[in-house]
């Protein structure tokens, strides 16, 4: 990732995590909707595009699940290869992560998908 292509990937991504925090405003009351693995995985992408690891904690808020679900699913996606951990500075506990290379590339190509999918889309 580099220049301005790095760039539309972190401006897609943030504008894919603010329509979920839109959509969770008007649908708070149901966990039906949404997919908390795609957003932790964007939350991780923006923070690894700004060479940042992201606190797993700060997402309870962003994602709008639990702390024990955003742990569970950092775990699985850990496993399969997408998360790796980040030294934490401050805390030992403190449970920090970002995107593997591979992860980096895979959800670059999702963006894509999604970029060319807005463009089609009528206004």
């Amino acid at each position: 990732m580099s220049g301005q292509r790095g760039t539309d990937y972190v401006t897609l991504a943030t504008t894919e995590l603010r329509a979920d925090q839109q959509r969770n405003l008007y649908f708070a009351h149901s966990r039906i909707f949404g997919d908390p693995a795609w957003e932790l995985m964007l939350e991780a992408y923006v923070a690894t595009a700004a060479n940042r690891c992201v606190d797993l904690s700060d997402l309870k808020g962003s994602i709008c699940r639990p702390a024990s679900v955003i742990a569970r699913l950092a775990a699985i996606l850990e496993a399969e290869g997408y998360l790796e951990r980040c030294p934490s500075r401050e805390m030992q506990k403190v449970d920090c992560v970002k995107l593997t290379k591979e992860a980096m590339s895979w959800c670059e190509q999702c963006l894509d998908f999604k970029r060319a999918r807005y463009r089609q889309s009528p206004d």
